[in-house]
């Protein structure tokens, strides 16, 4: 499973350093922490309290992303009042390495 899903979370080809090194953190997980995490992904829907966040909100989505769709975000930015999304077009759900330099860029924004 850790290696499937390995396999969809970056847009991007990475190396088999790199690949060994995401899926090394999966295995150092707790098994039954990584089955609750799964099973939530799959189960839960939390649309309907999007509203409810009142604080100015970043959203930071890949347009390739095969783990949660960008309709995903868009959803998330039209239900949380104050949100920007910002996406990534050339990233999955791993844009913190797809599109490094942008991601770097758009989180200063946010932080600074």
């Amino acid at each position: 499973m850790l290696a499937e899903f390995g396999k969809i979370f970056f847009a991007s080809k990475i190396s088999r350093e790199f690949n060994d090194w995401f899926l090394t953190l999966g295995f150092e997980a707790s098994g039954h922490g990584t089955i609750k995490a799964a099973e939530s992904l799959r189960d839960e829907d939390l649309r309907n309290d999007l509203a409810a966040i009142r604080i100015p909100t970043t959203i930071l989505h890949g347009k390739k992303d095969q783990v949660c769709p960008f309709e995903l975000a868009q959803v998330m930015h039209k239900n949380i009042p104050q949100s920007k999304l910002i996406p990534f077009e050339n990233s999955g759900h791993g844009l913190f390495y797809d599109e490094k330099d942008k991601f770097n860029q758009e989180l200063l924004k946010v932080l600074l």
